[in-house]
């Protein structure tokens, strides 16, 4: 078939237009850590990557963040938007590496931390911190003074959306993790898509309530041996703000999520097949272990593609 020179264009237009379209309403999610704080090779420190329209946000910076993100292929200079659901030392550990080497790779604009109250003064600090280095850096390889600082906005205990653009909407909800009363959960919206990220939690009805109607559930998971348990208090306390597969499996039942993916995995004495089996007894729904970046493309349908 012979098309004019306008008609080509138009058509070049209207599919340049589309691809866009497809491009605007896709979402990639790559599960950068799922482990906690005991160091695993396997499993790094928390952390999450959600990609849209060009534009990264991560979810908490844990042990081996930036390592996880170069393996993954992903630009160290588009990371802009970071969000802390706690400030934990296995969700935060990560968050110096993550600045100063994005800086070092071009970051174009000022990194922008979101996090609950005691953010800023932990930002404070790892600023000092690094002075001299930056000082250096700056001196030596002309780095812009000015894209080496952090930007930061605390969340108070009140559920609030923390951004909001360009079909985009990401809120933090108040999660219960024990004493740590400072504690968020991350809703992530877009085109008519809904992600839930639960940071550390126990049983939240909170997160149930924002949770409905969910893609992706992406939710902590902590199971013990019953006898280690009855023998170790200390594991006990631990196990008193995470989820078990028991209070696990009311949520999902409430929440009845398309796809969920187990995160910041901490299993003493249980056998991944065990979990997933209590999981399966009491929820009929897709049900799997994260693995460190794994990948999750959510577009007409949701494609989930393994580490290489």
């Amino acid at each position: 078939m012979m098309y004019s020179g306008i008609t080509r264009s138009v058509l070049a237009v209207l599919l340049l237009f589309a691809s866009k379209l497809i491009y605007a309403g896709f979402i990639e999610i790559t599960l950068l850590g799922t482990g906690g704080p005991p160091a695993n090779i396997e499993r790094f420190g928390p952390s999450t990557v959600i990609e849209t329209q060009g534009r990264y946000f991560v979810f908490d910076v844990g042990r081996g963040t930036t390592v996880r993100l170069q393996q993954a292929g992903i630009p160290l200079d588009k990371i802009e938007h970071v969000f802390l659901t706690h400030l934990h030392s296995d969700h935060i550990s990560g968050l110096a590496d993550l600045w100063l080497t994005s800086w070092i790779w071009q970051r174009q604009n000022k990194m922008k931390v979101f996090g609950p109250v005691g953010t800023t003064n932990f930002i404070s600090h790892i600023e000092k911190a690094y002075t001299e280095d930056i000082r250096l850096r700056i001196s030596n390889s002309n780095l812009n003074e000015d894209l080496s600082e952090l930007s930061v906005r605390e969340s108070k205990l009140d559920d609030s959306v923390v951004y909001n653009k360009n079909d985009i909407k990401i809120t933090a909800f108040h999660v219960n993790h024990g004493v740590v009363k400072q504690a968020y959960g991350y809703k992530f919206e877009s085109g008519n898509r809904k992600i839930i990220l639960s940071g550390d939690t126990a049983y939240s009805k909170n997160l149930i309530k924002h949770a409905q109607n969910t893609d992706i559930l992406i939710h902590e998971i902590a199971a013990a041996d019953t006898l280690l348990l009855e023998r170790n208090n200390r594991l006990q306390k631990v196990m008193s703000y995470h989820s078990d597969p028991e209070s696990l499996a009311q949520v999902l039942v409430k929440v009845k999520p398309k796809f969920t993916f187990l995160n910041h995995v901490l299993l003493f004495g249980v056998s991944e097949q065990k979990v997933l089996d209590k999981l399966n007894s009491k929820f009929d729904g897709e049900i799997y272990f994260g693995e460190d970046l794994l990948k999750i493309s959510i577009g007409k349908s949701i494609v989930i593609t393994p580490p290489n």
